[in-house]
């Protein structure tokens, strides 16, 4: 028997296109259909049972955890064949549409969800052995039943062991759900018995890895070890984040330090520059005059400061007197400028 799987949402999860191929490929085959979804869209859901109704095999179902929706439909489908878990769950509820489109689009929309809903109503009232007008009031309400009520009901044939399940309902999406829903029956257990990996270190390279039998009795040592362990981990990992954040400034503020002698000494080679300049542009000036009184037949006279110059005069002069090739020269000439900068400027 080949098995076909509904899980998830239809038209997402599970697709018509994905089971109607699969049902081509079980041709003359009987196939077992396994439930497991919130539902979903109802032409895919239609086209899903098509299939199932055009099937030359014997179609069977069970519901492994949840049928809610196109998939308690599709489930309605087979419910000569149909069993379930003791806790899982089926619901029913009028089709809903979301889509949109143009007004003979919604029309036609409208007409197949009455002739859906139409066709869900009929099917449960002769399910559940109640008239139309009753299954059509119920419908709106939604139907939710565990598999002990779907059985007494008659929708489903046989109940199976109840398991474990992964159903999940997000707040507000249905209106009815039962409380027993979210609490579901849990089989009593006499024993509990628990089982760990332990670590083991030995005198080889590689350590072992062996089964320890551990019982409620021994979990409290057990689960303290493993937290100091843990709070060890966190301390050790803190302490390294702190190291390399140290080392990260450090690295920081040598790259700064560095720069900043760069351009400090960028900055001094500079002034030097300039203040040798400024000697060549007086010793060049001095020249000038000197060979100007030369062609006119004079000898060269050296200006000394007197008292006849100038404020102005005497400082440049004594500015210029000022050996830059000497020691602390420049320093010199830079503290110079200072002293006079109502002369030389800012």
């Amino acid at each position: 028997m080949r098995e076909i799987l509904i899980y998830g949402p239809i038209g997402q999860a599970t697709t018509a296109l994905d089971v109607v191929r699969q049902f081509q490929e079980a041709k003359g085959e009987d196939v077992l259909l396994r439930i497991h979804s919130e539902g979903g869209s109802v032409l895919e859901g239609e086209a899903i049972l098509n299939a199932i109704r055009q099937h030359d095999g014997e179609v069977r179902a069970q519901i492994d955890g949840m049928a809610f929706s196109m998939a308690a439909v599709i489930a309605l489908e087979v419910r000569e064949n149909l069993t379930m878990p003791e806790d899982g769950w089926i619901m029913f509820h009028e089709v809903r549409n979301y889509a949109g489109g143009t007004q003979e689009d919604l029309e036609r929309q409208l007409d197949q969800m009455r002739a859906m809903n139409a066709s869900i109503t009929s099917k449960l009232s002769a399910a559940l052995n109640i008239s139309e007008e009753e299954a059509a009031e119920r419908l709106k309400e939604e139907i939710w039943m565990n598999g002990q009520q779907a059985l007494a009901s008659g929708l489903v044939t046989a109940i199976t062991p109840a398991a474990a399940l992964a159903a999940h309902v997000e707040t507000g999406q249905w209106q009815n759900v039962p409380p027993e829903f979210f609490a579901p029956r849990r089989k009593s257990q006499t024993k509990t018995e628990m089982k760990l990996f332990k670590l083991f270190k030995n005198e080889s390279e590689n350590p072992s890895l062996e089964l320890a039998e551990v019982g409620p009795e021994d979990m409290g040592a057990e689960l303290a070890g493993l937290q100091k362990d843990l709070d060890e981990a966190k301390a050790t990992h803190a302490a390294e984040m702190i190291v390399r954040e140290d080392k990260h400034v450090t690295a920081m503020q040598n790259a700064l330090d560095g720069q900043r002698a760069e351009l400090e000494a960028k900055h001094a080679e500079a002034l030097q520059e300039k203040d040798a300049a400024i000697v060549v542009a007086e010793n060049s000036s001095e020249q000038k005059a000197n060979a100007t009184l030369a062609q006119a037949g004079h000898d060269p006279v050296e200006i000394l400061p007197s008292e006849t110059q100038t404020r102005e005069e005497r400082v440049k002069a004594e500015y210029a007197a000022i050996n830059i090739a000497e020691r602390g020269g420049v320093e010199k000439r830079r503290n110079f400028r200072k002293k006079h900068k109502d002369i030389f400027g800012g």
